[in-house]
């Protein structure tokens, strides 16, 4: 890995479940990363307007603003943010064509394994 790509990833989670929050928080903080939480679209837009984030887990569902609206305006704010979409619903074919044309880098199915997450975070730190 480069110099440049050393730096500690700064990664999001935006989940309006508190608990998916908390988890992720400590999960991520104890493996050393900058990891902040957020349970609503709003402040995680608000968030990236203030913060180069490398990778965000965004839930699809949630009161107000949709991930999928949230999804549309990080990559606005930062083009080059990762954002992996989560839901605890099935996802279609086409729903998911739909959020890889506004961005996302990719999906993770609820419930998912913390393994599952530090994979998709090794990978980042990889590139």
């Amino acid at each position: 890995m480069d110099d440049e790509k050393a730096h500690t990833l700064r990664i999001l989670g935006v989940d309006d479940e508190e608990e998916i929050c908390r988890i992720f928080l400590k999960l991520l903080s104890s493996g050393g990363y900058e990891a902040k939480a957020v349970t609503t679209g709003g402040e995680a837009v608000n968030l990236v307007k203030e913060v180069f984030f490398d990778l965000v887990f965004l839930d699809i569902v949630m009161p107000g603003i949709s991930g999928a609206v949230v999804l549309g305006k990080i990559k606005e704010l930062s083009p080059d943010t990762e954002v992996i979409m989560m839901t605890g619903s099935l996802m279609s074919t086409g729903l998911m064509k739909e959020l890889r044309k506004k961005g996302a880098s990719g999906f993770l199915q609820k419930p998912f394994k913390l393994e599952d997450i530090l994979e998709i975070i090794k990978k980042k730190q990889k590139e």
